[in-house]
C-alpha cells in the first residue's frame, strides 16, 4: 500500500485527484494506493472533503512529511512548489508536481539539483501533455519531422491573478509546443496585445508561433501545402495521464523525462516573460 498526501487544495486538481484515490463511493481504481491526507486552506479541504474520502486534513504543507511514499504538489503558485517540496524530499518521497514546475530559473535549478543528489523520482507539469490531441500531434511530428515546415499552438492565458501572473497559466501551451515539436527551442519573441499574448518559437529549421488568450488547438505544416490541425477537448477526467504517470512513477519507478526535461518550459516561460519586458525582443531560455 503507498500512502499518498495531496498539497494545495485550492487547486482544481486536487479534487480530481482526490476523487480517484479516495472516491466516496463505487470502485476504487487505484486499490494500492491510499490518500493518506490533503493539505490546504480550511475552505478548499471542506470543499474536497465533500468529493473525496480523505482521513486527515491540514493547513500545513509540511504535516505528512515521514508519514508518505509520494505527494502531489498542485498548489497553484508555481512558487511554492519547491518549498512545499523539501521537506518530502528530505525524507525520500516522490514526487509530483503540477504546472508551472516552479516559477523561477533558480528553483528549477535547485530542483533538477536536489533530484540527482537524492536519486529522486519527479514527474508532473500539464494536463496537455496527456491529452489525446496533443499526443497525435506529437506523434505526427515524430514521424514526419523532416517534412515539418512550422506550426501553431494556442491556449488560455491568465496574466493578472494571485498565483505569478504569467506564470500561472503558461506552461499548457509552452507544454504543448515542446511536447509537439521537440525541447530545442533556439529563442522565443513575445508581446502582450490586449488581454491575449501573440508568441513565436524559434527553432533550428522552423518557427512556431502561439497565441495565448483563447482555446486548446494545434496545428503542424508540412512540406507541400499540407495541414493537420486538432481543436484538443480535454474531457472530463483530463487529469487521468497524469495520474497514470504518478502510478506508474510509484509502482514501476519508472518516469518519462529526465528532471532536466521536466523543468524545460520554466526555461521557456521565462524567456517569454523578458521577451514581453523588453517590448517583445527575441530572448533565448536560459541553460540549467
Amino acid at each position: 500500500m503507498y500512502k499518498i498526501a495531496i498539497l494545495g487544495s485550492e487547486n482544481s486538481h486536487c479534487a480530481g485527484f482526490a476523487s480517484v484515490l479516495a472516491p466516496t463511493s463505487g470502485v476504487k481504481r487505484f486499490p494500492e494506493f491510499m490518500l493518506w491526507g490533503v493539505a490546504g486552506d480550511d475552505d478548499s479541504n471542506i470543499a474536497v472533503s465533500e468529493k473525496a474520502a480523505v482521513p486527515v486534513f491540514s493547513t500545513d504543507p509540511a504535516a505528512f512529511a515521514g508519514q508518505v511514499d509520494a505527494v502531489m504538489i498542485t498548489a497553484r503558485h508555481g512558487g511554492l512548489h519547491l518549498p512545499y517540496a523539501m521537506p518530502y524530499i528530505r525524507e525520500g518521497a516522490k514526487i509530483w508536481i503540477d504546472k508551472p514546475i516552479t516559477a523561477s530559473v533558480e528553483d528549477a535549478r535547485e530542483l533538477v539539483r536536489l533530484a540527482h543528489e537524492n536519486r529522486l523520482l519527479l514527474c508532473g507539469g500539464s494536463s496537455l501533455a496527456g491529452a489525446a490531441g496533443t499526443v497525435r500531434m506529437k506523434e505526427l511530428v515524430r514521424n514526419k519531422r523532416g517534412n515539418v515546415t512550422g506550426g501553431h499552438v494556442t491556449a488560455p492565458v491568465n496574466l493578472v491573478n494571485d498565483y505569478g501572473n504569467f506564470w500561472f497559466y503558461s506552461q499548457h501551451l509552452v507544454q504543448m509546443v515542446t511536447e509537439i515539436f521537440g525541447q530545442d527551442i533556439v529563442s522565443v519573441s513575445a508581446k502582450r496585445k490586449g488581454e491575449g499574448v501573440p508568441a513565436v518559437f524559434h527553432y533550428p529549421d522552423f518557427d512556431v508561433t502561439a497565441y495565448f488568450g483563447t482555446g486548446y488547438s494545434a496545428t503542424v505544416y508540412l512540406g507541400g501545402y499540407s495541414v493537420a490541425c486538432e481543436k484538443i477537448d480535454l474531457g472530463a477526467e483530463y487529469f487521468m495521464p497524469e495520474l497514470n504517470e504518478f502510478a506508474a512513477m510509484l509502482r514501476e519507478g519508472t518516469v518519462r523525462q529526465t528532471p532536466e526535461e521536466l523543468v524545460y518550459p520554466v526555461l521557456v516561460i521565462d524567456a517569454l516573460i523578458r521577451s514581453m519586458e523588453a517590448d517583445g525582443a527575441e530572448k533565448e531560455p536560459v541553460t540549467l
